[in-house]
């Protein structure tokens, strides 16, 4: 009996030393299941908030062949700027920015390719010959139930005939492409939604002043724009993209992508928690407009794993600075009729050759134009032989206005060199209107500023 006592307590002993172990691991079995418990709720309140906005964004695609190409993989959207004005339905429904936008979630780039208004097309559909390409919107928007049912919205029809021609132009098909999906975003909605973001951010490359910009009633007034970076709202900045005074349509296309840029960089800053906060009160923008007017509709299917997916990809790795930037320009117009702009064709697909793919250096052939804003006489030149040595083609150097910080900026049609030469110099790159001096035949111009030394 005696020494049955220790054996007893010999064997307890790892029974005893074993129970904290199996505490240890309950704890955090346990943990893990809250950590899962709380990563799942919140994936699932994010679906629903995304599920929300997309009830109110979707709309259906009325054309008869409808592409099936997905973003995560490369896909065309086509997006819409309307100036519609429900109380005053006798003016129309006017598309004055056409922007076909290309995306790419795994390769993780995305580039735009502008249209100016003005530019000229064939619209049989409905009857006209020539005109301006503008009037797709207008005239799908009116004819919508005769084109494509009859159950068919005017804004579904816009932006069904807008896609259509847009194809026809630029002679999609042959490239084994297609506009994909479209969007239309209403002006008078449009400043509301960058409200929601609380602002953007923009650089204004030189002085603007429109001394007619034409106002809600149909009047006109002065705006003006000083050069340099600007917390802009939305109403400010939706002034910004749509003037076209000061220079030209061609111009304003350049306004308008830089707004788009802004709006990426904005979204970016927020960070992912930040862009989930904005949610609510986009929802509240959009939930406080009337279905006729809604500041934003798209056939995009927001809520389809592989597009939320695409945009979640793109949204978190997409530099804005690295935003492909494409535009139909003086270089590619073989003549004008009146107003209206011809293009030729071989130089309109040699430019959608670059958009199509990711921006690659040498098809760009890229013009580098030096401006000197410092007061060191023969800076621009001699910066411009050291980036001749750096394999850069250069334009003839010139001088700027004054300025105090160096910066690039992409004028277009060139985004691959235009990233080189900003992290070769550790300069900010700007997707904008060049500044004043710069040559008409630059795609990139560097301005020099007075804080060059310290580069």
């Amino acid at each position: 009996m005696h020494n049955q006592f220790p054996a007893q307590a010999r064997r307890s002993r790892p029974a005893q030393s074993r129970r904290p172990r199996r505490s240890l691991w309950a704890r955090l079995r346990l943990l893990l299941l809250v950590v899962g418990a709380l990563l799942l709720l919140g994936a699932g309140f994010f679906y629903w908030q995304v599920q929300r906005l997309a009830a109110i964004l979707t709309v259906e695609d009325v054309r008869p062949h409808q592409a099936q190409a997905s973003p995560l993989f490369g896909a065309n959207l086509l997006l819409i700027g309307t100036d519609e004005r429900p109380d005053q339905p006798h003016e129309g429904v006017r598309s004055d920015t056409l922007m076909l936008v290309r995306l790419d979630g795994m390769g993780r780039w995305v580039a735009l390719f502008s249209l100016p208004r003005d530019s000229e097309v064939n619209i049989p559909q409905v009857g006209l010959g020539q005109t301006k390409i503008n009037a797709a919107y207008s005239q799908g928007y009116v004819a919508a139930p005769q084109l494509y049912g009859t159950s068919a919205t005017p804004h579904q029809g816009g932006m069904a005939l807008s896609a259509e021609v847009v194809e026809s132009l630029l002679q999609l098909e042959a490239r084994g492409m297609a506009v994909d999906y479209t969007a239309t975003v209403n002006f008078a909605g449009f400043a509301t939604l960058i409200d929601a973001l609380g602002g953007i951010t923009i650089d204004v490359p030189r002085y603007l002043r429109d001394e007619a910009y034409p106002t809600e009633d149909f009047g006109t007034m002065l705006v003006e724009f000083q050069p340099g970076p600007q917390r802009m709202d939305g109403a400010t900045a939706l002034i910004y993209a749509r003037t076209r005074h000061p220079d030209s349509d061609f111009g304003r296309v350049a306004r308008q992508q830089q707004v788009v840029q802004a709006i990426m960089h904005e979204l970016r800053t927020h960070g992912l928690l930040g862009q989930l906060r904005s949610i609510p009160a986009l929802l509240r923008a959009l939930d406080g407009t009337p279905e006729a007017v809604r500041p934003l509709q798209t056939t995009l299917p927001l809520a389809r794993p592989d597009v939320l997916l695409s945009l979640m990809l793109l949204g978190a790795s997409l530099d804005p600075s690295e935003l492909g930037q494409f535009a139909l320009g003086p270089n590619e117009i073989a003549y004008t009729n009146g107003t209206n702009l011809i293009y030729e064709p071989a130089a309109v697909q040699a430019l959608l050759e670059q958009w199509q793919h990711p921006p690659r250096e040498a098809n760009e052939q890229a013009l580098v134009h030096v401006l000197n804003g410092t007061n060191t006489a023969g800076l621009a030149r001699e910066v411009s032989l050291d980036l001749e040595n750096a394999n850069f083609r250069l334009l003839p150097p010139g001088n700027a206005l004054p300025t105090a910080t160096t910066r690039i900026y992409h004028v277009g049609n060139s985004p691959a060199t235009a990233r080189r030469l900003a992290r070769q110099l550790g300069v900010e790159l700007i997707h904008a209107p060049p500044p004043q001096g710069a040559s008409p035949e630059a795609t990139i111009v560097l301005v020099l500023g007075a804080d060059w030394p310290e580069q």
